[in-house]
């Protein structure tokens, strides 16, 4: 314990030595900790030694808002209750996967890390080392976690480098017959296309599918049924025409011919083409990622939306989020783009992002958590059904992405509704933003 202890303390004195430029030294301290931190958790230490250093390191690692204050001293709390068997602690480190499924730190929505990341990798850190634990490989999410708090110099200096995998550069191929032979066109940054390379299903997103092929065939039925009523109505018109053989049933059959047509119902009014529901915006999962051959600020990933196969898609988000960041991260993906190319590189959908008004700051917009993989994101009062494809010629997406926004929350928006899921709605830790 003492030596957990003695790292902690030393991790958090060199983050808050480079957050204030100055040192923390032993003697500022609070009266008490130094002699009595035996009786005090780990989390209640590494809160005191924050607290000492003063501002800005203790705004930064404790937060500044209410909000942000509570989840660090829950995190704290956990951190220095978490103990017992081994069972236990599978438990525990299952919990934090699932919070960090949908988050690159422990407290807030960014990527800023807190006082509370810091104790809970003194805690992770000294079970991984100490125990075997062949399931932590089910734990992509901490793993990422993991990776990215070790990555930090402060980090490198306190805690020996814990192996993580990731994922292998294995980018699909395509030759210039193949490509050409697909008859695709050119789109602004962040289409995809759809990969060839098959991937293993998880249960979600199998049912994800099957429900997505259900509203399929839904779709296709009512429309079998449209075409089935007007055949009905053209051949009652084609057999009123020929009953009798006379002149006067003719001219009979042509009367009632100008009836039906003046009887004809309107026509129902198609969705605008300017409306939120033309989209079909989909939960995804990133499953690998690597950077554009043939440019510094792109990356290209493959993204499961539960249709049996991933796609392959071409963000522009290089200088914001490391591979790392993106790996194993559920995202919002507009499917129904046109396939082209971006810089070479063959995609087909567009990852939805938020970002500041300088474009300083930029991130995908995250569902919640809980929500499946390929399920429908809408936007209430616009439930109608999407276009397969978007009309590149009549800029669908241009029109309508000027009201895509995130409020003083972060809630994802359209024209002041929020983008919803069967898990509720999504959100970016970058607020009063655009979506892109």
């Amino acid at each position: 314990m003492a030596a957990k202890q003695g790292k902690a303390r030393k991790l958090i004195a060199l983050f808050c030595k480079r957050i204030n430029s100055t040192e923390v030294s032993q003697e500022s301290l609070p009266l008490g900790v130094e002699v009595e931190e035996e009786g005090k958790g780990l989390g209640f230490i590494c809160r005191c030694i924050v607290e000492a250093a003063g501002s800005p390191a203790a705004d930064q690692l404790l937060g500044t808002t209410p909000e942000m204050q509570a989840e660090v001293s829950q995190w704290l709390s956990f951190a220095s209750s978490f103990s017992g068997n081994k069972l236990n602690i599978d438990g525990r480190l299952k919990l934090l996967n699932v919070h960090l499924e949908n988050r690159s730190v422990f407290a807030g929505r960014g990527l800023e890390i807190s006082v509370a990341d810091l104790s809970m990798f003194a805690v992770v850190h000294d079970i991984v080392t100490e125990e075997s634990f062949p399931e932590l490989v089910k734990l992509p999410h901490l793993l990422r976690w993991i990776d990215y708090i070790q990555s930090k110099d402060e980090a490198a200096k306190v805690y020996p480098h814990i192996p993580v995998e990731k994922a292998k550069f294995d980018p699909p191929r395509s030759s210039p017959a193949a490509t050409a032979s697909k008859g695709t066109s050119v789109l602004a940054i962040s289409s995809s296309v759809r990969s060839q390379t098959t991937t293993t299903v998880s249960d979600t997103a199998a049912s994800s599918e099957l429900k997505a092929e259900a509203t399929n065939v839904e779709v296709e039925v009512s429309k079998a049924v449209e075409v089935s009523v007007k055949n009905d109505k053209k051949a009652a018109a084609a057999a009123a025409t020929t009953v009798g053989g006379s002149q006067g049933d003719e001219a009979a059959a042509q009367e009632s011919s100008k009836k039906m047509k003046k009887e004809k119902p309107p026509a129902q009014k198609k969705e605008s083409d300017t409306s939120v529901s033309v989209l079909d915006i989909r939960v995804g999962l990133i499953n690998k990622v690597w950077k554009h051959p043939g440019a510094d600020a792109l990356y290209v990933e493959e993204i499961d939306i539960g249709e049996g196969s991933v796609r392959q898609v071409v963000s522009g988000l290089a200088k914001f989020l490391t591979p790392e960041q993106m790996l194993n991260r559920k995202v919002l993906v507009l499917r129904n783009v046109k396939p082209g190319k971006v810089r070479d590189v063959l995609s087909s959908g567009l990852v939805l992002c938020a970002s500041n008004s300088d474009h300083s700051q930029c991130e995908p917009v995250l569902p919640p958590e809980g929500s499946k993989i390929g399920e429908r994101v809408t936007v209430p009062g616009y439930e109608g059904s999407p276009e397969e494809v978007l009309n590149p010629k009549k800029k669908q997406f241009e029109k309508i992405q000027p009201d895509l926004t995130t409020d003083d929350s972060g809630i994802a928006k359209y024209q002041g509704k929020p983008f919803m899921t069967t898990a509720g709605p999504c959100r970016s830790s970058i607020l009063n933003g655009t979506i892109k």
